[in-house]
Order: structure tokens, then C-alpha cells, then sequence
């Protein structure tokens, strides 16, 4: 490499030094690499700060040769102008290094591209064994025909070409139909890059309950404003319930989607009351760290309980029409806004939704405050959200079919309808699923 041209090497994020009586490894999930004792050496001042690779000592070219082909070296070209590029390994090669660039390279369809936050352009895939970061602007220009051998004006030729070759080393650009197989072709980028990022595979960032929002806000409140004013609910007999409700195998066996309602028989006030206490009440609150702790029917990570129950009120007998949100600590339904234009919306988008004649009974709108789980969580908070609501559907469906209610969980609804109609900014509350519920029609479909 010539002079005006050079490397920096740095141990790639998340990698640590383990020792125990088998000897010294380098470990970063899934991937481990035995080092001896005189590499530690070597290693340790790779993981502190990145080094100049022409400056390290010529005994540690081995080493150095073994880290890049198992993908532990953060490696940063650099040119006449400063840096070039970063190739950021995220796990182990899934190929071998290749001696050029072949032709007809593309970016893949999975591959985005990104701001990095300290400058530059990060390109990312969830099918690439590793990232590449663009630091030289000019350079950015392989990025939309990376076919181009010819480097864009301004641009050292090398660099040019060096950077084409690590896109299509770390996956991140391809040739030929990558679609041949239809293992390849069911995924969209959007669904593949949130399962595997959400499943910390390869994300190559910090991952689970860190913690990490306590740098910047306090706990989110566990309990949102009250909502005025408020509709006092029966609470139904437990004991009762304990003794007279179907067994649960029965109420499996039985359960099923319910998209039509009995026009002539509405949902009362008590069954929505006793509904909603057997699915979404407050049982317990609790304290830990400062962090408030709940307790419901259904479990939820973490104890933290972020989604919420707002009823849209249309044919419910002892309710006026309206959307309200559910309080299950009080056991009570504080109004948020009487019928407009936005609840119809939101009813006339369930009906078309479930395949329905009529509009619900009750729409049951499932929100989640983010921030209950973000604050926590890094890298799997909107998964956990998703992976709690469906244990909220399913309680709804157990509870509606012990109760010879009529209930459907729905896949999709009118989200910018409930945003108008609250006011809230969805970044904080957002529509995460919706469940209809009402009398079961007399001759369902």
C-alpha cells in the first residue's frame, strides 16, 4: 500500500477478551477465536483505539491476517484526503475476500443507506456479514452505479475500487437474481431487517434491557393523564366467575372470530364493564428503581405494561356513543371525545377491515406508549410491544368466548384517524392493533 494510502484497524463493537481454564478468546456473539498469550497484547490495544496497521509490529501480521478473515477488525481505508471508508464487520465472513470486483454489481434490494450520526453514510443489510461506513462524499457516488469502474471526478481510483470490492465482499451489493429462490423472494427488506435486528442477530449495536434512557429522562409515568369525564364500570364477581365459567380447554376449542354483531341485541355496559376487567385491569402496582411496575391479567415484559385500551363506543346499551380510554386502575372509562368524524373513520375502517356488513358494536383500539418500553430496551422494544399485544388478543378472545361475546382481532385499521381524534404525537402513543366486540349474530358467517 503506498504511502499516500493506508489502513487503521480497530477490534470490531461488542467483541470482548475472555479468559478461563481453556485459554484466552475473543467473543462476539456467535462468533469466539482462541489468542495466545503474546496476541493479547495485540488485541488489547486494538480494542482501545484504532492503529495505524503499517505501525504494528511485523510479528503481529499473522494475528492481524487471522482477525480480518474472521471478520474481529473494524478496518478503515484511507487516501490522499483523509478517510475513505469503513467496512464494520458485524460477525464472521459468510465468503471468502474476493480478488476483484465482478461486473454487473448493484446494490441489493435488502441494502439501506443511512446518516451515520458522527458524518457520513452508513450502508447496512440484514443479509450482509458487515457494514460499510462512507466517510469521503465524493466517494458516496458508488453507491448509485457501483458497476462503474470509472471513479467519479475527484475521486483516487483505488479507493474507488477498493470500496466497490468491499460492498460486494460484506453483501451489500450483488450480482445476478438474487430472487432465484423463493426462500429470498417471501422476505421484504422492511420485515427481514426488523426480525433480525429485533432478534439481535448481527445488529452489531447495544442490545436488551440497558437501560439506556436513564441519560436522558426520567421513568415514564406508568399512568397517562386521566381523561374527564369518567364512566364508572361494574365490577363483575370473581368468585362467580371461578365457579361458573367454561373450562379453559373448552373456551380454546370454542373460540373463534366473530365479524358480525346482533343488530337487535347490543353488548350492555355490564359486559363491557366485566370484559374489560377480565382482560386489562390493573391488578397490583409496584416500585423498582424507580420505575413503576404493573400487574395485569395478561403478562407483559418487563412488568412495564405499555399498551392501552381505548373503546369506540357505537351500539353499546347503558353507553353513550363516543371513544374512551380505558383506566384499569380505577376500573372506569374517562371520555375522550363524543362521535365526530374520526371515530366513524375509525369504526367504517374495522368494518371493511373484519369483512363486515355493519360497523362494530365496540371497537377496542390497542395503543402502546412507546416510551414505557424504550427507555428500558434497546434494539427489541417495538418487537416486545408487538409480541405483548398478541397475548392482549388472545386474552380478549378467551375472555369475549367464555362470555358468548362475538370478538376479531383485526389486521389493520385507521391509525391517523385515532391521532386527530387525541391529539397525541404517535411517536409517543400509537395504534399497535384493534379487536371488534359485540353480541354474536344470529347466523354468523
Amino acid at each position: 500500500m503506498s504511502q499516500d494510502r493506508w489502513e487503521t484497524l480497530r477490534l470490531r463493537a461488542g467483541v470482548s477478551v475472555v479468559h478461563t481454564a481453556a485459554g484466552t478468546h475473543l467473543v462476539g456473539p456467535p462468533d469466539h477465536e482462541p489468542v495466545t498469550a503474546q496476541e493479547v497484547v495485540v488485541v488489547r490495544a486494538l480494542a482501545a483505539a484504532e492503529q495505524r496497521a503499517d505501525a504494528l509490529a511485523p510479528s503481529a501480521a499473522p494475528l492481524l491476517a487471522r482477525l480480518r478473515r474472521g471478520g474481529w477488525l473494524r478496518v478503515t481505508a484511507h487516501g490522499p484526503g483523509g478517510p475513505v471508508h469503513t467496512l464494520d464487520p458485524r460477525q464472521r465472513p459468510d465468503r471468502p475476500e474476493p480478488d476483484g470486483v465482478p461486473p454487473g454489481l448493484r446494490l441489493s434490494r435488502f441494502t439501506s443507506i443511512v446518516a451515520a450520526p458522527d458524518g457520513g453514510l452508513r450502508v447496512t443489510s440484514p443479509r450482509a456479514w458487515a457494514e460499510v461506513l462512507v466517510r469521503e462524499p465524493a466517494t458516496a457516488a458508488v453507491l448509485a452505479h457501483p458497476a462503474t469502474e470509472r471513479p467519479a471526478p475527484g475521486v483516487d481510483a483505488a479507493a474507488w475500487q477498493r470500496l466497490r470490492r468491499d460492498l460486494c465482499w460484506a453483501g451489500l451489493a450483488v450480482t445476478g437474481d438474487e430472487d432465484h429462490d423463493f426462500h429470498v423472494r417471501q422476505w421484504s427488506p422492511v420485515d427481514l431487517e426488523f426480525h433480525r435486528r429485533s432478534r439481535g442477530i448481527g445488529v452489531g449495536q447495544r442490545y436488551g434491557a440497558t437501560y439506556w434512557g436513564r441519560a436522558y429522562a426520567p421513568p415514564p409515568a406508568g399512568r397517562p393523564p386521566a381523561r374527564r369525564p369518567v364512566v364508572a364500570l361494574p365490577r363483575p364477581d370473581l368468585d362467580r366467575l371461578r365457579r361458573d365459567d367454561p373450562t379453559l380447554t373448552a373456551v380454546l376449542e370454542a373460540r373463534r372470530s366473530a365479524r358480525e354483531h346482533h343488530d337487535g341485541r347490543p353488548i350492555t355496559l355490564d359486559q363491557l364493564g366485566e370484559f374489560l376487567f377480565r382482560c386489562a385491569r390493573t391488578v397490583l402496582v409496584g416500585d423498582l428503581d424507580g420505575v413503576e411496575l404493573r400487574a395485569r391479567p395478561y403478562p407483559s415484559g418487563g412488568g412495564l405494561h405499555e399498551l392501552e385500551v381505548y373503546v369506540v363506543a357505537d351500539r353499546v346499551a347503558g353507553l353513550a356513543a363516543g371513544t374512551y380510554h380505558y383506566d384499569g386502575h380505577d376500573h372506569a372509562l374517562g371520555l375522550v371525545r363524543p362521535p365526530d368524524g374520526a371515530s366513524r373513520r375509525l369504526l367504517h375502517a374495522a368494518r371493511d377491515s373484519a369483512g363486515a356488513e355493519r360497523t362494530p358494536q365496540a371497537l377496542l383500539v390497542v395503543t402502546a406508549r412507546f416510551g414505557r418500553l424504550m427507555w428500558k430496551y434497546e434494539g427489541l422494544a417495538y418487537a416486545l410491544a408487538l409480541k405483548n399485544l398478541g397475548v392482549l388478543v388472545q386474552t380478549m378472545y378467551l375472555a369475549a368466548t367464555a362470555m358468548g361475546l362475538g370478538g376479531c382481532a383485526l389486521g389493520a385499521g385507521a391509525p391517523h384517524a385515532f391521532t386527530h381524534l387525541t391529539g397525541v404525537d404517535p411517536l409517543v402513543e400509537d395504534v399497535v392493533g384493534e379487536f371488534t366486540l359485540g353480541t354474536v349474530a344470529q347466523s354468523p358467517r
